[in-house]
């Protein structure tokens, strides 16, 4: 089968598709034919070798796909042969095929295109988790989301308004339209607090994932008994070589003393959904509670037909990211 396997780190020209043997699926785990690969920030910084999650190399990269399952394992009971599914994983995404252990091969929406279905899992997931499970909002709260034209802030964007929650959004000034148009009211990553302070609209919840000074900012603007969640620190620029540069990422990244804490009872908080993975029997309830949502306000996310890209072309779509062109999810179609 074709897949993109990372044997070494550096620029995007480092991903090349290569032939590999398909995978078998053991006893106790499916082989799902993957329709579309979804691309994350995780992804660009793997590839780079800057993400302490990443698994050994060399390895398939990619932690999300949609497919249908063609085939089981022989003590496999939660699923069937034609399935509709997605499947999380640390890695294997980019190829054709993966075999998953059946308790983390999760059903899609039935109304969504197989675009769909690989489009919102782990951003949307990370997004219900960030503001259901952890900052535990409630109606007519008040969220503060960065990046709120990208996957997972414009996921948090419509599950907040699905909540009847206020929404404030940053993104870069071209996309100010896309967070306006799913309801939220638009802010500058320059003066995002000082707007705040002027409107006094001290956020109840804040989704972070930019670090440095705009997440200094954020806490210092968080509401008494907010709760601040980071989910990335996509703002940090690394350069290994550059031991400037290692200090100053060092120094951006997210930290808050006790002391900021408890002065205003406020919430300090991290969110990595891939060591959700270690807990298998979290994962399923919190899914099918995130699902039942999305059916009821038909929730969809956002994909743009020039950010699918085939698999051959893996180094452009980690390019486009990596200019911040794109709005919603970025895909790999494996079959070109």
């Amino acid at each position: 089968m074709k897949a993109i396997v990372l044997d070494k780190t550096g620029g995007v020209d480092v991903l090349k598709v290569s032939e590999v043997e398909q995978p078998v699926p053991e006893d106790n785990e499916v082989l799902v034919k993957v329709k579309y690969s979804g691309v994350n920030f995780a992804d660009l910084v793997t590839r780079q070798g800057l993400y302490s999650w990443a698994p050994k190399r060399p390895n398939i990269m990619g932690l999300e796909v949609a497919g249908e399952i063609i085939e089981i394992g022989k003590n496999v009971t939660l699923h069937s042969i034609g399935e509709r599914v997605f499947v999380g994983t640390q890695k294997g995404g980019y190829a054709e095929y993966i075999c998953m252990e059946e308790q983390f091969v999760l059903p899609v929406p039935e109304f969504y295109t197989w675009e769909e279905a690989a489009a919102f899992g782990a951003q949307w997931f990370t997004s219900w988790v960030a503001l259901h499970e952890m900052a535990r909002v409630r109606e007519g709260e008040r969220l503060l989301v960065h990046a709120g034209a990208g996957g997972v802030g414009s996921a948090a964007i419509m599950l907040a308004k699905a909540h009847n929650m206020e929404v404030f959004a940053t993104c870069s000034p071209h996309k100010k339209e896309i967070v306006e148009m799913l309801g939220a009211t638009y802010l500058s990553y320059d003066n995002f607090d000082k707007e705040l302070i002027r409107l006094d609209k001290k956020p109840d919840c804040i989704i972070e994932t930019i670090g440095g000074d705009v997440f200094k900012r954020s806490f210092d603007n968080l509401a008494p008994m907010g709760k601040l969640i980071v989910i990335g620190v996509s703002g940090i620029k690394v350069n290994k070589k550059n031991p400037f540069s290692l200090y100053r990422a060092l120094k951006a990244i997210p930290k808050a003393k006790m002391s900021q804490v408890v002065r205003k009872s406020r919430g300090f908080m991290g969110l990595h959904v891939g060591h959700l993975l270690e807990f298998p029997d979290k994962i399923l309830p919190i899914w099918e509670n995130m699902q039942k949502v999305i059916v009821k306000h038909q929730l969809r996310p956002i994909i743009r037909e020039n950010q699918i890209f085939p698999m051959s072309r893996a180094g452009e779509a980690h390019q486009f990211i990596h200019d911040r062109k794109n709005i919603g999810k970025v895909l790999l179609n494996p079959s070109k």
